[in-house]
């Protein structure tokens, strides 16, 4: 299945969703869908999650030496989701405040499955 058709998958399995990108190591997107979000804005995120991921590690290394598999995070009108895949690939989800944040969860994941095997 095409990184694109995964990720189309993913907006029509989470309702809320308004935009969902899939970025390489650099940042760059390997593929995009935005409803609502201006494509500046959500590839500006898309490469920001591997910022997010060294400061945690930072963060967190004196106590633990996993590696950061999500973040979330919201806003006042959105939840932000993060997770890492396979050669430091990264997939994005923005979705509505409204949104049932467990189900954006649970198909990220199997999201991130379909993604990684396609790697």
């Amino acid at each position: 299945m095409p990184f694109q058709e995964i990720l189309d998958n993913l907006i029509e399995r989470v309702p809320e969703s308004i935009a969902a990108t899939f970025n390489d190591k650099d940042g760059d997107p390997i593929c995009a869908r935005t409803i609502e979000v201006p494509n500046d804005a959500l590839q500006l995120l898309g490469a920001y999650r591997n910022v997010v991921d060294r400061h945690l590690r930072q963060a967190i290394e004196e106590f633990d030496a996993g590696e950061v598999e999500q973040v979330t995070f919201c806003t006042s009108q959105h939840w932000i989701l993060m997770m890492g895949a396979m050669e430091r690939c990264a997939l994005v989800l923005v979705m509505r405040r409204d949104g049932i944040l467990g189900r954006a969860r649970f198909e990220m994941e199997r999201a991130l499955e379909r993604l990684n095997s396609e790697l």
